[in-house]
């Protein structure tokens, strides 16, 4: 069975979000579709592989919008094509780091992982193992430093027996072997929003405002999404 205390604070050091904080997520779910940001104003890509990989418990549906939006842009973006993400399962692990190797293969040279919420922390684990296939990793609401502290943390636990018992999930604390790019929002009601930052020195951390639940919609993310995937600085 995987080891998940290095995962979860269990020392009240790292402030939960309010349970009341997480029904508000339920409700952004419902009422925030904000307008895509203007797409003239931004910089093209061109036709970089971009993998994105769901956050806990959703597919590759919730990461539509974010992944057309990035296609508009320049971007050649692709989900993980592995149904609902319920964490580092052994089939998923191997999964990943074949899609990995597939698209690296397809692009001719490293690709972009973008991750969401546990999305991230599964990118990350891809980058430790395969570093020389991946040149950007990008988090967002995704707990880099850790122990956190999430109101999701009954759930995961839940799910934890069918982990990959080799995961090591010490090293997610770890600094990354590639630059990165940690989105972060202060309104987070699923996990620690202190967490989700990093102190790594190639890793950019951005601060925007909304909902973890709506991340993927979020106008301030997209723009400098691209921006960062482009090679300019956010």
């Amino acid at each position: 069975m995987t080891d998940l205390s290095s995962l979860f604070d269990r020392t009240g050091g790292v402030q939960r979000p309010s349970y009341s904080q997480l029904f508000q997520e339920f409700g952004a779910l419902l009422t925030d579709h904000p307008i895509a940001p203007d797409a003239t104003a931004l910089p093209k890509g061109k036709g970089q592989a971009v993998l994105v990989l769901p956050g806990f418990l959703t597919g590759d549906l919730i990461t539509f919008s974010l992944r057309q939006f990035l296609d508009t842009q320049g971007f050649r973006t692709f989900g993980w094509e592995h149904g609902v993400n319920v964490g580092p399962t052994s089939a998923a692990l191997a999964h990943l780091r074949g899609r990995v190797r597939e698209l690296a293969a397809l692009n001719g040279g490293p690709i972009a992982v973008i991750g969401i919420s546990l999305g991230g922390l599964l990118a990350r684990d891809l980058a430790y193992d395969c570093p020389e296939l991946i040149r950007h990793v990008v988090t967002l609401a995704s707990p880099f430093r850790l122990p956190t502290a999430s109101t999701f943390e009954p759930l995961v636990r839940l799910c934890g027996p069918f982990y990959d018992p080799e995961l090591r999930t010490e090293r997610l604390a770890e600094p990354l072997p590639v630059p990165s790019t940690a989105f972060f929002t202060r309104d987070d009601g699923v996990v620690a929003w202190e967490s989700c930052r990093s102190d790594d020195k190639d890793c950019l951390n951005i601060e925007v405002s909304g909902h973890h639940m709506t991340i993927c919609r979020n106008p301030d993310v997209l723009t400098h999404l691209v921006r960062r995937l482009a090679g300019e600085n956010a």
